[in-house]
């Protein structure tokens, strides 16, 4: 396991000092600069990654069950348990929690999130703790097989982009005739979707049978098979 950085950060009057990891079993993950603030860039649609925030005791007592919890998540960013319970933690000593998380594919991407800890103890003491992250964007470009596939009367069609890109999405019979387009625009970095209706050019919807959706996005395109059943 590797670590991609560590930062320090004193909270409250007992003295207890914090300390943040975050890792991925996916790839490295950076931390992101902009003048004095920091912001973790986790890897796209990743999963078992984690966060570790040691806690540190500096008083001369004992602190007693001390619980740390991430409260108002982004509903895409999904937590195995947003709760760490430390039992104790002696005086002048260090006590850990872990956290084990997953990113979901449509996380906005390059948009920094601001994730609240809540480290409390169990004499009303209470502390929180910012954690800054965003997320990379995906590698490489994709097309995903449309959903639902057969049809009627519309499906999804879903992709990815690594970077902003000039997106055209064009529908085509089973001999190869165009039958309508249905994206021909800027889409941003990461998951994107949409929809055809299945109406053709014309306004009329199409009869049942087999189709190609082909994209287009800077040099990479891709083709796809689907099916309208009426």
């Amino acid at each position: 396991m590797r670590y991609a950085a560590v930062f320090l950060f004193l909270i409250g009057v007992s003295a207890f000092a914090q300390t943040t990891t975050i890792t991925s079993n996916n790839s490295a993950v950076e931390v992101l600069r902009q003048g004095s603030k920091q912001a973790w860039q986790i890897p796209f649609a990743s999963s078992d990654n984690t966060i570790s925030l040691s806690i540190q005791n500096g008083s001369s007592i004992e602190a007693r069950s001390v619980s740390v919890t991430f409260n108002n998540l982004p509903p895409w960013l999904k937590f195995k348990s947003n709760t760490f319970l430390i039992k104790s933690i002696a005086a002048k000593s260090t006590g850990d929690a872990g956290f084990i998380f997953s990113v979901d594919r449509k996380a906005p991407v390059g948009k920094d999130t601001t994730l609240t800890a809540t480290i409390s103890t169990t004499d009303g003491q209470s502390w929180t703790k910012d954690i800054r992250v965003t997320v990379g964007a995906p590698k490489d470009y994709k097309l995903y097989d449309n959903f639902p596939n057969p049809f009627n009367p519309s499906t999804k069609i879903a992709f990815e982009l690594p970077k902003v890109s000039h997106v055209k999405v064009t529908i085509y019979d089973i001999v190869g005739r165009e039958v309508t387009q249905v994206a021909d625009a800027d889409y941003p970095a990461g998951y994107n979707e949409l929809t055809w209706n299945g109406f053709n050019r014309n306004g009329n919807i199409v009869s049942s049978g087999v189709y190609f959706y082909r994209i287009n996005a800077d040099q990479w395109n891709k083709v796809k098979k689907m099916m309208m059943l009426k």
